[in-house]
């Protein structure tokens, strides 16, 4: 598990959000763009939103703030393995080698749960307490039961319910307030409705606070199983704004052996987190410690900008959105536009170097631990369409198979000059 890809896919069309770099990829067009906002149809816009979910869910949440050490601690060793040796064998793997990030990788593995159910169709659950109990006891994702009337069939052990299923129910079901007209497969995108409709259905179809459910569920250290004892808790006077609240401020934690409310415990979370940001990347940050500061602030006051906007404004506004990206900021975009769409520096009117730096050992180490087998850089159709639009020469032979072998200037040439890696030997 070198990254963990969160794909929103339907109609034949995968967008996806790497969570490695903070880089979202569409298939249709960004309303985002460079210079502002782009004309989009409903069905782009919508997409975009589930996937900048999950950036917020990422850099918001205690649980995908252990991602983010967890890719940044793999990065280091990337690194520093990258800097130990001269000549550098293809593939790169360094989990297979190291055994602390091979202990970690199974642990989050366990409680991610499932990415889909293929075996059948959904057409009852069954919820054992005694599953419940097993998730707690073992810190695993929930097991649950699957019912197919159609088919005649029963599947003791149908989808395990975790972390996946967990961030994708929240971003389907903010999706859907943009885009009702939304289908997606059950698991994971509506499992959280489908246990809801069992377990509670008093709250049946009140998307916003299932919203909101999912989001505190986030804030535990077994998401899926959370899940469960959060929903049971809802008192149906209140909305999610303030069910949110009362977690934050009210709920104690135990973290590095102290007992404190759940905001302090995300500023401690936060504030090693861009440490180790800042030794991977080895240099002051400055876009992504704002953002960070952003949310240090959000925690203390109990509030959150996106449940407040969710309940009292429309993400399907541009004024809207362009509040959250304004508090969250932006990861990198890329889409079926020419141009990927990156914070850029007010000061200089270039990329902070942060993101630049971020996005090229994305495509540095891509390459060289040939994800899906590929030795293509993961780049070359962006600067292909970009030379042939615009008739720029940024392509060559080398972009294909041997991309430390060239010499024109891109994010891949650019980032081997600033890793570090230029005098390497690769084979």
């Amino acid at each position: 598990m070198e990254y963990f890809e969160y794909d929103n896919g339907f109609d034949s069309r995968t967008n996806k959000y790497n969570s490695s770099f903070f880089h979202i990829f569409l298939k249709g067009v960004s309303p985002i763009s460079n210079s502002g906002f782009n004309k989009v149809d409903k069905r782009d816009y919508a997409s975009f939103i589930h996937e900048y979910i999950h950036y917020i869910q990422q850099i918001t949440t205690p649980y995908g703030i252990k991602y983010n050490r967890y890719f940044n601690n793999n990065l280091i060793l990337f690194r520093e393995y990258i800097s130990s040796t001269d000549v550098i064998s293809l593939l790169v793997n360094l989990v297979e080698d190291i055994e602390p990030a091979r202990q970690l990788e199974l642990e989050l593995r366990e409680k991610n749960g499932s990415k889909d159910f293929r075996s059948g169709y959904i057409s009852d659950i069954e919820i054992n307490p005694i599953d419940i109990q097993r998730s707690k006891d073992d810190d695993t994702a929930v097991n649950i039961g699957v019912y197919d009337f159609e088919n005649d069939k029963a599947f003791e052990n149908g989808f395990q319910f975790g972390y996946t299923c967990v961030i994708e129910s929240m971003a389907h079901l903010i999706q859907s307030l943009v885009n009702p007209e939304l289908f997606h497969d059950k698991v994971p995108y509506e499992s959280a409705q489908i246990i809801c409709d069992k377990i509670r259905p008093d709250l049946r179809n009140d998307t916003k606070l299932l919203i909101s459910i999912c989001y505190i569920a986030l804030y535990f250290n077994n998401p899926g199983c959370a899940f469960f004892d959060i929903l049971q808790s809802v008192n149906k006077n209140e909305n999610g704004t303030q069910l949110f609240k009362r977690y934050m401020r009210d709920y104690p934690r135990t973290f590095l052996g102290e007992e404190m409310p759940n905001y302090r415990m995300m500023h401690k979370l936060m504030d090693d987190f861009l440490y180790g940001l800042d030794v991977l990347i080895g240099n002051d940050l400055i876009y992504i410690k704002g953002i960070i500061e952003n949310c240090k602030h959000e925690s203390s006051s109990g509030e959150s900008v996106l449940l407040n906007i969710i309940y009292s404004g429309d993400l399907g506004r541009n004024q809207d959105l362009m509040e959250l990206l304004n508090f969250y900021g932006i990861p990198a975009i890329d889409s079926s536009d020419n141009d990927i769409v990156i914070p850029f520096n007010p000061d200089t009117n270039r990329p902070y170097i942060e993101t630049a730096s971020l996005l090229s050992l994305e495509i540095i180490s891509t390459r060289l631990k040939q994800i899906d087998n590929k030795t293509v850089c993961s780049r070359y159709p962006k600067c292909d369409k970009i030379s042939r639009n615009y008739d720029k020469d940024i392509i060559d032979e080398n972009c294909a198979e041997f991309q430390w072998k060239k010499s024109k200037s891109c994010l891949f040439t650019m980032g081997l000059s600033y890793w570090r890696m230029l005098e390497k030997n690769y084979e």
